[in-house]
């Protein structure tokens, strides 16, 4: 088990990755008093319950970003789009039409869009089979980034692609990291280049993961973090007496101790 020290002087930046931040509203102004320095992404994509069943009705999320971006700025709330799905049902018309939906909701609320293709990992070639989900051609991509670039560019949105063998800067879209040292420059963040990236392609910086297979409920088809039963899920919820993130700690559980950095923040040199 790890224990990471979330004191405002060990953190530099605090980004909750979400696709529902209502929970954390009410602590933003509390987040705020402890200079505890945070910032959002959060996920809003085109699905219904077929492939999203547990996330909450998108108007609602999008009544939340734009609470969230209100309280922390513009600047620190991104959006991600993702990851784009293509089938019979969700062609790039389809997408074009729903961005352009969700872009004009979200407009001047973000500066930032963040989007990824869908993954076949070992957990989806079920669907993969069944034709639900695919991965996408390269003509594909082409058609998608020639579609969203304009409707972001005219809603003052950054176009960025995530973690993508496609190459789309023709279409003034950035292949950058989420947690991308562009982001952590204009924010004054401190960052560290990350040595061996998690995933191919990934250009975010040095951070530290925080979370937990198996503890959302949200059932997203596409998601290589729920592998269990609901009832197996049951076991890992979280208790709010605990520091943990789910569960207690056990006698036969080992903490380890995360190095801390070596030097105070730069800024309070």
């Amino acid at each position: 088990m790890y224990r990471v020290d979330l004191s405002p002087r060990n953190v530099d930046l605090l980004l909750l990755m979400t696709k529902d931040p209502r929970p954390m509203i009410p602590y933003l102004d509390e987040l705020k008093e402890r200079k505890m320095n945070t910032a959002f992404q959060i996920s809003i994509t085109p699905y219904g319950r077929d492939i999203e069943p547990g996330v909450p009705d998108k108007a609602c999320v999008a009544e939340a970003f734009r609470t969230v971006s209100d309280i922390i700025g513009k600047e620190k709330t991104a959006w991600r789009y993702d990851p784009v799905i293509l089938n019979e049902k969700f062609d790039v018309k389809y997408h074009q039409r729903k961005f352009d939906l969700l872009c004009r909701e979200l407009a001047g609320y973000t500066e930032r869009c963040i989007f990824s293709f869908v993954e076949i990992h070992e957990k989806l070639k079920g669907l993969s089979e069944g034709g639900i989900l695919r991965s996408v051609s390269g003509e594909e991509a082409d058609e998608i980034g020639k579609a969203l670039s304009g409707i972001a560019e005219d809603n003052g949105m950054e176009l960025d692609l995530c973690c993508s063998e496609h190459d789309l800067s023709g279409y003034g879209i950035s292949s950058r990291g989420c947690i991308g040292k562009e982001q952590m420059k204009a924010l004054n963040v401190p960052f560290e280049e990350l040595q061996t990236p998690i995933r191919d392609r990934c250009m975010c910086v040095k951070n530290i993961d925080i979370g937990e297979y198996d503890t959302c409920y949200h059932d997203c088809i596409y998601c290589y973090a729920n592998r269990n039963t609901d009832d197996a899920r049951k076991q890992r919820n979280y208790n709010p007496n605990s520091k943990m993130l789910f569960g207690e700690v056990q006698g036969s559980d080992i903490i380890v101790e995360l190095t801390k950095r070596k030097n105070s923040k730069i800024t309070d040199f």
